[in-house]
């Protein structure tokens, strides 16, 4: 099968709706990342609506250091600007700078050292304690951000639906899912298998107390425990015959009050084939990760995925669909392909069962970018990225197939990043653009791993440019890291705690082109698709948080901080 590149362009809904808008006042804006820039890396700005033809770098005293010309003026669609591209990447002397373009309105400040994200990936990992269910949140690991324990979940009710009479479950721990306190094992599946292939990649970069947590002391990775706080959860949503629910939620959306005050009914929904599957990948993952770290619960891990594979084997097309009382996250799915290659992969790696194998050898690597429902049509990378990682007694013939997808994909998403000027690889901004941003950068990530080809490396680091700023908003989505970052975001647990910032760490989902919220009464400066962003906690569109837009940042900037000797 072909490497899939599934992109929902609906251009002309777009151009039409872009063109028809009131035009939007024309200042030269500089947008940077806010961060900052490793000394040897790509460095580059975009400088929109400027007359200008050249910008300079001042140093921290005001004396000129740098001088470029900026490229020539282009015209984008999506943010409806003409830009320019102010290229800095020959300056490598370390040190805190401005830059400057005469017309603009204001200069941007930024820093140029090693580790730039060090203290941006400890934010972004950490910020899973910070969504743990059941568990009261302490000021000697959250600093303010405290909170009283909300939803033990010792007493959940089997929804009618799964004809289970009256029976119920208790299904503690588990991370929030996203600005909601409901708990899907969908979600937890792409996130935990991201954050997991990080680890498999680097097992050393996380250290006992990085992320100072509870566990932190134990003699073990900070990411091994939180990880594990969210394992412990999903596997209590296994069934006897293996198959898994979907999972535990309130019929509806609680209002945003704090999670010690939700206490409405919590129900246990959804035996499907596609949680079903996240549980057999994710946990035969996490027995070969754990067997040193806890080899009890390694075992456990891979009884509980082969019983999942046999039980989806057995049901291979069984779709979830919500319940008519039930309101919250569908996370809608409805063919398994991508699914079944990344439960096979990580179970052959693990077992070298014949089986397994047998499945991997008769099917296509499954490798695909689709923009927009990533836990669903992403996920089947995930099991490419192990495969790529295993040692060299797995199948050449596999691995080499995998190689040329990924390979394959990397380069036709190179392509499309080179010709837009924000160098990103979105011409369609849905809900969650900034994950698609960031799982780009995955593909990117092994794509340089294979070939250390240094224009996947500089794919990666201008993604996360975008991340920390250099896109057509000027907000670095990620909260309490940036000049100018979300404060108003869509999370209950934040918008209730009476603190004014937000807890720390979130990437907020970004621009989106549906602007579905509108129908609620959000208003949007911009119609613009690569400006729809509102910094408003009634802005479920594209000011949420969610599990599986963190998860690619720890991998992303986990990897840059462990390549930075590549970067000084």
């Amino acid at each position: 099968m072909k490497t899939l590149i599934c992109f929902l362009f609906l251009t002309t809904f777009v151009l039409t709706n872009c063109n028809a808008q009131k035009p939007e006042e024309k200042t030269a804006i500089i947008h940077a990342n806010q961060l900052g820039y490793y000394p040897k890396s790509v460095k580059k700005a975009i400088i929109a609506e400027s007359k200008e033809s050249t910008f300079e770098i001042f140093n921290a005293e005001g004396k000129s250091v740098f001088k470029g010309s900026l490229s020539k003026s282009v015209f984008s669609h999506k943010s409806g600007e003409n830009l320019q591209i102010a290229d800095f990447s020959a300056f490598s002397d370390a040190g805190k700078y401005t830059l400057s373009v005469k017309d603009a309105k204001e200069q941007a400040k930024f820093e140029i050292k090693p580790n730039i994200y060090k203290d941006a990936f400890v934010g972004v990992l950490k910020n899973y304690y910070y969504q743990r269910s059941g568990l009261k949140i302490e000021a000697k690991y959250a600093g303010k951000w405290i909170r009283e324990m909300g939803h033990p979940d010792t007493l959940c009710y089997f929804h009618p639906s799964s004809m289970r009479g009256t029976l119920i479950m208790s299904s503690p721990k588990g991370w929030y899912d996203a600005g909601d306190c409901n708990k899907y094992v969908v979600n937890g599946g792409i996130t935990v298998g991201t954050i997991l292939n990080f680890y498999e990649m680097y097992p050393s970069f996380v250290t006992d107390g990085m992320t100072n947590i509870p566990e932190s002391g134990n003699g073990k990775s900070d990411l091994l425990d939180e990880v594990k706080y969210e394992l412990d959860w999903i596997l209590t949503m296994q069934m006897d015959d293996g198959a898994s629910n979907m999972k535990i939620t309130s019929k509806k959306f609680a209002d945003f009050i704090p999670p010690v005050q939700d206490t409405s009914a919590r129900f246990v929904v959804g035996k499907a084939t596609a949680p079903t599957l996240n549980l057999a990948a994710m946990a035969a993952q996490a027995s070969r990760l754990y067997r040193t770290y806890d080899p009890e619960f390694a075992a456990k891990c891979l009884k509980a995925s082969e019983k999942a594979w046999n039980w989806a084997v057995k049901n291979p097309n069984v779709i979830y669909k919500n319940p008519a009382d039930i309101k919250t996250g569908e996370y809608g799915d409805a063919k398994f392909v991508e699914e079944f290659w990344w439960a096979a992969s990580e179970l052959y790696i693990t077992t070298r069962k014949t089986e397994y194998l047998t499945y991997l050898t008769k099917n296509e690597p499954y490798a695909e970018m689709a923009i927009g429902n990533s836990w669903c049509q992403f996920i089947g990378n995930l099991g490419n990225f192990s495969i790529i990682l295993a040692d060299s007694t797995i199948s050449k013939e596999i691995k080499q197939k995998v190689n040329q997808k990924i390979i394959g994909l990397a380069d036709v998403l190179l392509e499309i990043l080179e010709k837009n000027p924000y160098h990103i690889i979105l011409d369609d901004f849905q809900w969650g653009s900034n994950s698609d941003v960031e799982n780009s950068a995955m593909v990117f990530v092994y794509a340089y791993k294979l070939t250390n080809n240094t224009k996947y490396l500089n794919a990666v680091v201008e993604s996360m440019d975008y991340i920390f700023g250099k896109n057509a908003t000027g907000y670095s989505f990620v909260t309490g890291f940036g000049t100018k970052t979300p404060k108003n975001i869509h999370h209950r647990p934040s918008a209730s705690d009476k603190i004014v910032e937000p807890i720390p760490g979130f990437v907020v989902g970004g621009p989106n082109a549906y602007r579905q919220d509108e129908r609620s009464g959000v208003k949007y400066d911009s119609k613009f698709p690569a400006k729809s962003y509102m910094d408003l906690e009634a802005s479920f569109a594209s000011n949420e948080v969610c599990l599986n837009w963190n998860a690619p940042a720890v991998f992303v900037l986990g990897f840059l901080e462990a390549n930075a000797d590549k970067l000084k």
